[in-house]
């Protein structure tokens, strides 16, 4: 549908929204980016992907920044590449005293939050176990600094909370953008759930979310639960 040069320009303005948190301009594309192309190229460009659903303005005279859809093609062209590699480093150091398995989970979703920023829930259904770790984390990112955000964040947590077991996963990791989210809070945030027959783990941020690295971490998480707990 897009060009591979349109879809260059809409994957650097993914990166760029993802680590500055600020609407992306074409001036600071054509300062930053070498693409071969003027500055008046690139905005006619970014005109073409918005009127493809790829991008839109926050307001009016703002750049531009990511649409759901435009994080959708974003993730899908890394998502089955990212499942062979490892996020986390050695973690043995947590299984080395004897301490329960509550202890262990709790210790191993305290590190995922602080590594990747999220709110991070772990669930053992079979053993009556659910571990929620990250409010301090997640509330730093620029977002948060929207009382209203806030609220719909809780709002969504709350939701989430109670219904987690309709979302189908079938045992992959799955990534959940905006609207594909089927709580009606969800719009705002995105979720990355893995499961097996014995746990499910998810991380919930906003859409301004490193996917690659929390992926990664999510998959190196899950696997580590599988063969220690």
């Amino acid at each position: 549908m897009i060009t591979e040069r349109q879809r260059e320009i809409l994957n650097v303005i993914i990166e760029e929204y993802i680590d500055s948190a600020e609407p992306v301009s074409s001036s600071i594309l054509a300062s930053k980016y070498d693409f071969g192309l003027c500055s008046a190229t690139i905005r006619i460009e970014m005109r073409n992907l918005t009127q493809f659903g790829f991008l839109e303005k926050p307001y009016v005279s703002s750049g531009r920044i990511p649409t759901d859809k435009a994080y959708r093609v974003f993730v899908d062209a890394f998502l089955n590449k990212v499942k062979l590699e490892n996020g986390l480093d050695d973690l043995n150091h947590v299984f080395k005293n004897e301490i329960t398995e509550f202890e262990i989970i709790k210790r191993l979703t305290n590190i995922l939050a602080s590594i990747s920023s999220g709110y991070i829930i772990l669930s053992l259904p079979q053993k009556n176990i659910l571990w929620q770790a990250g409010f301090s984390d997640i509330i730093k990112e620029p977002e948060f600094s929207d009382k209203n955000f806030i609220l719909s964040f809780l709002s969504f947590l709350e939701e989430f909370l109670e219904r987690q077991e309709e979302i189908r996963l079938e045992f992959e990791t799955k990534v959940f953008i905006g609207v594909e989210n089927s709580f009606e809070a969800g719009k705002d945030f995105s979720v990355i759930c893995s499961e097996n027959d014995r746990f499910r783990l998810s991380l919930i941020g906003p859409k301004r979310m490193n996917y690659y690295k929390n992926i990664q971490l999510i998959n190196s998480l899950s696997k580590i639960i599988e063969e220690k707990i």
